[in-house]
Parts: structure tokens; C-alpha cells; sequence
């Protein structure tokens, strides 16, 4: 059958269960993907796969078995499993982690040597009520029939069987069903177990995806020199963990643990992050706690309160620089005077600051504390996206209201006048109230279970509000600094308890104050401050018990032309301008577990409008920005990372190749900050320079900034690999093939565009903010190749990197092979979307299934038995060896992952699919964006 097939449990519908006993009786290896395993549905196949698994003469099983499930709510059974995976031929890997699941897919792959593969995928786990019982609807699709459906299902079972959430299990080994059947009665008891935010495996605990992209940050701005770091992210997402985490890295580079010193204000939150890291670090006795009576006999790794420290005089007794490694937690307190004395004065290798919400009400500076990055930002932020994507924080329902109230007056971007604005044109508007409370009653379900935050403009606002919201039958109070205290320490148990509804403030709880039972919140107050949004968007997400999800309503007024809608979305979604467009367009449909976003058509209108006039910046609109934010200061202090920082613009949006006019020069030129002459070049190079924009390493950072210097010793030295990085950089800038010119040549041709010359300089400073590769040469190439794991280069800069490309060479290359053969090298240019865009239809056929693994298919020409073929195929005896460049468009860089060795024997032929195994694993962040998953 090659058309596909629904089983619906209909009357006249074939059984599922005789299909799934026909299909396992007749394949060579059987992927499957269920949710929870029980031992009622597996003896009803039990017998079935007894008898295709059992081994033959040799010993080897018949058929093979690939089982991934979960302990999600402990509904698998620890008998079925441990029955099905000492099957011979039968492997089995499970999640530990039964509090979230990411795994909801049920699907059975069955492969067959001839190509004709089949799978079952629907709504059926391995149980008895799904296979026999329960109304389950399941498609049949066929390898032959329904190829890319195939290819993609099997792409997504071998990135999640290559996931570390999921554990192999070893029936054989009773630590792994001891610690299997306590899951399993921790995820049916969840308060029986110790909640903590990392990757549970069978002995110890690891961090997740997106705490590994926090400790590459961490790691990233000390490799920066700035060792005073600062993390923020919500309130339990884990920032201890990532700290213990953090720490045992430390104490792998040292081989023994530095001396470590803890400090908080409670007593409980030292005892929490103790026991953390003793859990991590696989040390039940490491740490000691000074505070609260509590004496310890050495100060080598301490967790202490700072009253203690700071009456003890420990720095005065130990000195400054006595830990090594000195972590502060909840360190928003840190402008307290006994907090704020001990940031000061002590002086460790590396101090780490850990809190939820650097802002504070009382407008005292937390960052002052800390090495801030260029840009001003803290070393390392939480996305809210990961926090939602990892179910760490509640989802939410956004819903975006078209609302006809005109704001075309209000002064945006200056907040004294435009908080005037708003509440001349709000704060008395009972027709605006009506639309509000109508909405908020469309939308909510059950009444008294409302818990709401309404977000006013200001004090008069928030208490018109109330009143409209009490009128209307609503338990509405305003709270704020002119309510009482006594009446504001209340307010939030009054909410939690259903005494009141709704909360009407302004600004009083955009920060630091925490009601977990919020879950709905009223954006009454427009707003295009990213930080603003997405701290009002905070107080709704905190997880609680019996909460699903937060109900977030949002207002669309009449905004005139220039609103940045793009600033407080890409805030919230980590969407790139372009990325937001999209999803606007498709209506938001990747989206964490849980969340919504929807607009109704005239809120859209106006939104998918503004963003649209925002990507498509015209030349004039940037000339008058830069012309307003050039008032008022010397021209020699005008540069271009701060003026794209103020202005909230990318890069992008002057770098293009396809605009008449680009570049920070041509910019200054048409703003009038730039009166000498230009260049020859100086117009073709200023769009050359877009391809500089994804440089993200610091070697090519401080050759640009020598450019810009006019180093001499860049004409005088004889450096291999410097000329290498000149001539990268020469075929970078000069596209065309016909011109060819050394390092020298190109510093000629530069001299007579000084003003492309100087601009070098102005981009690397922003490059530098972006560019935080670990500076390892690429492995398993001559030491004069200038090239570096991890790094992005176009196809220019590699060719000339290996020399390929010289000051008399440069030839036509577009193949994806480059073969080097005096090394017996070959270089892989994989392109992993060649048409339409990765994101939009994805190809199955080149991905990356792991950070260590990535799936490959060879030119067409490429068979078992083809010389081209037999490259692979005999790598293992004739030398060969490879190199893997991999980037997602025609349009991107190619990003250096090194070297790869054939993982397994290829598949099929011209064209083969075969699995690479990679020498150095590649970032999380470079993996999630060559994955066939979302996150």
C-alpha cells in the first residue's frame, strides 16, 4: 500500500492493533516513539516481538529495536519496561524528568532493506486502551509512497534519540531500576521529590540545552576579560544550578575545587543552594554554612548570610582575594549598605551575581556592580523563550485587540511627555474602560477565577480604572505609592485569595514583587519600552499550583507612523525583525508548549504596518535619525555601535548590497557629518562590508582594527598567517574574480578610500560586541590556515584561507567538495536549505542530529562502488580525512565544525546517506540552528 491510511477505530475501519502485529512481523529495525509504556498494551504484542527479536544461528537478533519514552506523570510501568528491553536486539532510552515533557509524539517507523519502509503515527501509546479500546486516530504512510514524510520522521527520531534528556536503560543494572522506579513514583508524587532545573540522568545530574548556552556565555565574556558577570533570569529557572554548574567547570580546570564563597540573606536559600551543589558536584559533604548559629569549621567553600560576613569581618580576617570563585545570590539587595561594602571590597577571581530583577523600585543601580558587555547588557540573560520552551514558567495566551483610541499625538520615546500624553488621552476615557472590561469578559471563562494585574498609565489612571472595573461588578482596587502600606503589603495575598480580582498599578509591580497566581494581565498603558513589556509580561508567568496559563490582553490604538512594535515583541520572542514579520504573516505558529498569540485583523493590520515600514528603513528615515541623534555632540564622538544601540537598529539595516547607498560613511555623507572626499571605492565597499556583519571571531576583529590604525607592521611583517588574513579579507571586500591583488595591494587600494579604511574600525567595535568565539585553531589543518573551530567564513575567505586563492589565483569554485589532495583532505560545503528557506521547508536530508552527529547526503554522483564513493566508504584504511563547513542559506556564512569521521556504514547509493561524527562537538546555540527540532 503506498497511499496513505487513517485508523480511525471505525466500524468499518481496519484494526490498528492486527496493522501494528503485521508491520513488527516483517521489518528489519523498528523505531518507536511513545509517551508512556504500560504492561497491559505490551503483552498484547509481546509475543510478536519475542518472535522477530530472537537470535538466529549467529547469535544476532532478527530484528533490531529503538524504543524511546518517558516518565511523564508515571504513567509507564518499570515491569513493561524493563520486559521490552531485555528483548535481544531491543534498545531503550527514557526520560527521567516526569514533572515536564516535551514528548507527546507516538509513532512506530518500521525500515526494511528494500526501501519500502512504512510508519504508524497518531494518537496511540503502548497500552492496552490505546491499542485495542480507546478511540485512536492513526495515518499510515509509506517510504515509497510519502518519501519526504518518511525522511522527516525519521530526521526527528534520530535528533531525539540523540538528545541527552533521554537516558539509555540497562535492564541488567540495578542502580538504573532503582532510579527508574523512583522517577516514576517522583512524577506521581511530585512533592515527594526535589525539585531542581537541570537534566536528570541515572547517576548525576547535567545542565539542559539552554543552561549549556549560558555557561558558553559565561565562558565567552571572561575569554573578554570582564570576570565580574551578572545573570538574570526568572525566578525558578535554575540560576543556582547554572552557577553549580559553573563552578564544576572551574573544578575541572583545576583539578580540585577552588575555594568558593556563597552569600545570600536567608538562611533557607544557603541551605538550597548547598545541597544544589553538592548534587552536582557528586559531593555529599562539600560546603559548610556560616549563618544563623551555624559554625563552620573551615572557610575553604562556604555558603554564608551576609550579616554573618559582615560581622565576622571575614575579608578583613581572610582578605579580599582569599576565594577564588565568590557567587551572590538574590543580588538585587546588593545597593544595602552591608551588601553593597562586601561587592565593593572583595576582589575573586571570578564573582557571579545571580537575581531575577536587576531593576528596583527605588531606582538603585545592580549593574554598577558588575562587568557589564559593551552594549551595556548583563553577561548572561535567560530567553524567555528557553524558560517557556523548557515549561520553567507558565505559557501565555496573548491576545491583541484593535483599540480605535488615537495616539498619533502622544510623544513616544520621551518619558516624562509621553506618560503626559497617555494620560490626557486615557485617563479619563470611559469609552476605552467599556472596551477593556468587554474584552476582558470575552475572553475569561470563569470569573471568580480571575487574578488579574491591570498596568495603568499612572496614579489617576489606576484608580479611574478601578472604579470603571468596580462598577462593572469586578473587585477592583488601585494600588499605588499613594496607597497605604499596610494596604500594599495586602494587596498581593488579597489577590492570591480571591478577595479581590483585578490590581490596577503603575510601575509598582513592573519589577520585583512576586505574585505567582497572577494569570491574567491588562496592557492598559501602551508602551514600545522592550523592557517595560517584558517585565509587565513576568509577573503573569510565574508557575503555581493549578495555574494552566496566563491570560495576557493587549491594546492596539491608532499609533502614527514610527512605533517600534518590533522592540517589545522581539523582547518577549527573541525573533529577529524579519522572523517577527514572518510569524505575524503565518499567524505565530512556532510557538513554546502552551502559548498563543493571536491578533484580531485590525490590531494585526496595524502591527504587521509598522513592522513593515521599520524592515524596510529607507535611506532618508536613517539619515534623519542619525541627523536628530547628532545634535548636541562632537562629531569625533559619534560612533556607530552607539548610535545602533540608542536608536534600537541592527547592523543590517545600514549594511545592504541591494540599496543604492550603504554603510556608516555613506550615512554620515547624507547626514552631513561627512564632508571629505570619497573614495573610488568607497561606495562599492560600503556594501561589500555586509558580508563582514557575521564575523564572530576576535583574530579578524583585531585585524580590522590594525587596518583601521594603519599598522605599518601589517606591510613590513612576514606572518603566514596574517598574509592569509589579509588576502581573506582583500577577496572578501573585492568580489569580482578578475581582480587580483596580495595583502600590500590591498592596503594601497584601502589608502585611497580612507574613509572605508576608517570604518573597518567602527564595525569592529561592533563585531566585538557580538563576537565571542573560544580562539582554537581549526583541527587537523596546517597551522597557516587563519581559520578557527566554530568560526563563519564565505566560501572567499576559505579559499584563500588554504591558499587555494592567491595574489595570481582565483578560480571558479561552486562545487560542495573541494579536494586537497598532496593532504588527502577534503573540504564539505553543505548548504542546508538550497531553495526556499530552511525554516519554511525544511530539506531531510542534511541536519545536524546532535552537537557530536550530523546526518550528510553525498552529490548524486557518489555510490558504494564509485571512486567518488569508495572516498568514504574506505576512510577508515585509505587516508582520507574531512572537514565540515555547514551554513543554513545560500546567504550565510559557512560555519568551520571541523573535522568529521564516518559514523556507521552509508545508506543507499547516488546519492548516499551517511552520518558524521564530529571531532569537537558544536555549540548549543550553532546546533539548535542545523536542527530538524524547534528547540
Amino acid at each position: 500500500m503506498s497511499a496513505p491510511w487513517l485508523f480511525t477505530a471505525g466500524r468499518a475501519d481496519p484494526s490498528l492493533y492486527a496493522e501494528l502485529r503485521a508491520e513488527l512481523s516483517n521489518a528489519d529495525r523498528i523505531d518507536v516513539l511513545v509517551s508512556f509504556i504500560t504492561w497491559s498494551g505490551l503483552r498484547k504484542i509481546i509475543d510478536v516481538l519475542e518472535a522477530v527479536t530472537a537470535p538466529s544461528a549467529s547469535g544476532s537478533p532478527g530484528t533490531r529495536l529503538r524504543i524511546i519514552t518517558t516518565t511523564y506523570t508515571g504513567a509507564t510501568e518499570s515491569e513493561a519496561v524493563e520486559k521490552l528491553a531485555r528483548l535481544p536486539g531491543v534498545e531503550l532510552k527514557i526520560s527521567l524528568d516526569g514533572q515536564r515533557s516535551r514528548l507527546h509524539a507516538k509513532a512506530w517507523m518500521f525500515h526494511r532493506k528494500t526501501g519500502f519502509g512504512s510508519a504508524l503515527v497518531g494518537s496511540a501509546n503502548l497500552s492496552a486502551s490505546a491499542l485495542l479500546n480507546g478511540i485512536e486516530w492513526t495515518v499510515k504512510f509509506t517510504q515509497a509512497g510519502q518519501a519526504d514524510l518518511f525522511a522527516a520522521a525519521t530526521a526527528h527520531f534520530e535528533t531525539l534519540w540523540n538528545d541527552a534528556e533521554f537516558q539509555r536503560f540497562d535492564p541488567g543494572n540495578e542502580e538504573h531500576r532503582q532510579r527508574l522506579r523512583s522517577a516514576l513514583g517522583e512524577a506521581r508524587n511530585p512533592s515527594r521529590g526535589t525539585r531542581v532545573v537541570a537534566l536528570p540522568t541515572w547517576f548525576d545530574l547535567r545542565p539542559r540545552a539552554f543552561q549549556e548556552a549560558m555557561l558558553e556565555r559565561l565562558a565567552s565574556e571572561r575569554r573578554h576579560g570582564r570576570h565580574r558577570n551578572l545573570l538574570v533570569a526568572a525566578t525558578g529557572t535554575g540560576k543556582t544550578v547554572v552557577a553549580a554548574f559553573d563552578y564544576l567547570r572551574q573544578v575541572q580546570s583545576q583539578g580540585t575545587p577552588p575555594r568558593l564563597l556563597f552569600v545570600a540573606h536567608r538562611l533557607q536559600i544557603l541551605q538550597q543552594a548547598m545541597a544544589t551543589f553538592r548534587q552536582i558536584l557528586r559531593r555529599p559533604d562539600f560546603g559548610e554554612l556560616l549563618a544563623d548559629g551555624a559554625e563552620p569549621q573551615a572557610c575553604q567553600h562556604l555558603f554564608a548570610s551576609i550579616a554573618s560576613l559582615d560581622s565576622r569581618r571575614l575579608l578583613e580576617k581572610y582578605g579580599v582575594d582569599y576565594w577564588h570563585t565568590v557567587i551572590i545570590d538574590e543580588c538585587h539587595h546588593l545597593p544595602a549598605a552591608s551588601f553593597r561594602r562586601f561587592a565593593q571590597a572583595v576582589q575573586p577571581k571570578a564573582l557571579l551575581g545571580l537575581t531575577a530583577t536587576p531593576e528596583r523600585t527605588d531606582g538603585a543601580s545592580v549593574t554598577a556592580f558588575f562587568d557589564a558587555r559593551p552594549n551595556g547588557s548583563p553577561a548572561v540573560e535567560l530567553r524567555l523563550w528557553d524558560a517557556l520552551d523548557q515549561q520553567l514558567l507558565a505559557p501565555f495566551e496573548y491576545y491583541a485587540t484593535a483599540d480605535e483610541t488615537d495616539l498619533h499625538t502622544v510623544r513616544w520615546g520621551r518619558p516624562q511627555q509621553e506618560r503626559e500624553d497617555l494620560s490626557n488621552i486615557l485617563g479619563a476615557d470611559h469609552a476605552r474602560a467599556r472596551r477593556i472590561i468587554n474584552a476582558l469578559e470575552h475572553y475569561v471563562d470563569r470569573r471568580d477565577a480571575v487574578r488579574a494585574i491591570a498596568f495603568c498609565v499612572d496614579i489617576a489612571h489606576a484608580n479611574f480604572m478601578a472604579e470603571r472595573f468596580s462598577e462593572t461588578g469586578w473587585s477592583a482596587m488601585a494600588v499605588t505609592s499613594q496607597t497605604s502600606r499596610e494596604d500594599r503589603a495586602s494587596a498581593p495575598a488579597r489577590l492570591t485569595s480571591g478577595a479581590l480580582q483585578i490590581l490596577c498599578t503603575c510601575d509598582l509591580y513592573n519589577e520585583g514583587v512576586d505574585i505567582p497566581d497572577a494569570n491574567t494581565l491588562l496592557f492598559l498603558r501602551p508602551t514600545q519600552s522592550p523592557v517595560v513589556f517584558a517585565q509587565q509580561l513576568g509577573r503573569g508567568l510565574r508557575l503555581a499550583p493549578g495555574k494552566e496559563s496566563c491570560l495576557v490582553l493587549d491594546f492596539v490604538g491608532r499609533i502614527k507612523e514610527g512605533f517600534r512594535f518590533d522592540r517589545i515583541y522581539q523582547a518577549v520572542t527573541g525573533l529577529t525583525r524579519r522572523q517577527l514579520q514572518q510569524e505575524m504573516e503565518q499567524g505565530f505558529a512556532s510557538l513554546p508548549p502552551g502559548c498563543h498569540i493571536q491578533f484580531d485583523r485590525l490590531a494585526r493590520e496595524r502591527v504587521l504596518d509598522a513592522l513593515r515600514a521599520v524592515a524596510n528603513q529607507s535611506w532618508r528615515r536613517l539619515t534623519g535619525e542619525l541627523v536628530a541623534f547628532a545634535q548636541g555632540r562632537p562629531r569625533d564622538s559619534i560612533h556607530l555601535t552607539q548610535f545602533l544601540a540608542e536608536q534600537c537598529l541592527e547592523a543590517s539595516d545600514l549594511y545592504s548590497t541591494s540599496r543604492s547607498s550603504s554603510g556608516w560613511s555613506a550615512l554620515k555623507r547624507a547626514a552631513g557629518l561627512e564632508v571629505r572626499d570619497a573614495g573610488p571605492d568607497e561606495a562599492y565597499l560600503g556594501k561589500r562590508l555586509t558580508a563582514l556583519l557575521e564575523v564572530n571571531d576576535d583574530e579578524r576583529v583585531v585585524l580590522m582594527r590594525r587596518i583601521a590604525m594603519r599598522d605599518p607592521s601589517l606591510r613590513t611583517g612576514n606572518d603566514p598567517r596574517t598574509c592569509r588574513q589579509l588576502q581573506m579579507l582583500a577577496y572578501q571586500l573585492f568580489g569580482q574574480r578578475n581582480v587580483l591583488m596580495d595583502g600590500a595591494g590591498f592596503l594601497d587600494r584601502l589608502e585611497r578610500s580612507p574613509r572605508i579604511r576608517e570604518e573597518l574600525g567602527e564595525l569592529a567595535a561592533w563585531i566585538d560586541l557580538h563576537a565571542d568565539l573560544e580562539p582554537e585553531p581549526l583541527p587537523g589543518t596546517p597551522d597557516d590556515w587563519p581559520l578557527l573551530l566554530h568560526g563563519t567564513y564565505s566560501r572567499a575567505e576559505i579559499l584563500s584561507a588554504i591558499g587555494f586563492w592567491s595574489p595570481e589565483v582565483r578560480d571558479l569554485v561552486q562545487t560542495g567538495l573541494h579536494n586537497i589532495k598532496p593532504l588527502k583532505l577534503q573540504l564539505l560545503f553543505v548548504t542546508l536549505d538550497k531553495k526556499e528557506g530552511f525554516h519554511e521547508r525544511i530539506a531531510y536530508h542534511d541536519y545536524a542530529i546532535s552537537p557530536e552527529l550530523f546526518h550528510w547526503q553525498s552529490q548524486n554522483n557518489a555510490g558504494p562502488e564509485t571512486a567518488s564513493g569508495r572516498i568514504y566508504t574506505q576512510s577508515a584504511s585509505n587516508g582520507w580525512r574531512f572537514q565540515l563547513f555547514v551554513r543554513e542559506t545560500p546567504t550565510h556564512p559557512f560555519i568551520a565544525l571541523g573535522p568529521a569521521t564516518l559514523d556507521g556504514e552509508p545508506t543507499g547509493e547516488k546519492p548516499m546517506s551517511m552520518i558524521w561524527r564530529l571531532e569537537r562537538p558544536v555549540p548549543i546555540a550553532m546546533f539548535r540552528r542545523f536542527s530538524v527540532l524547534r528547540a
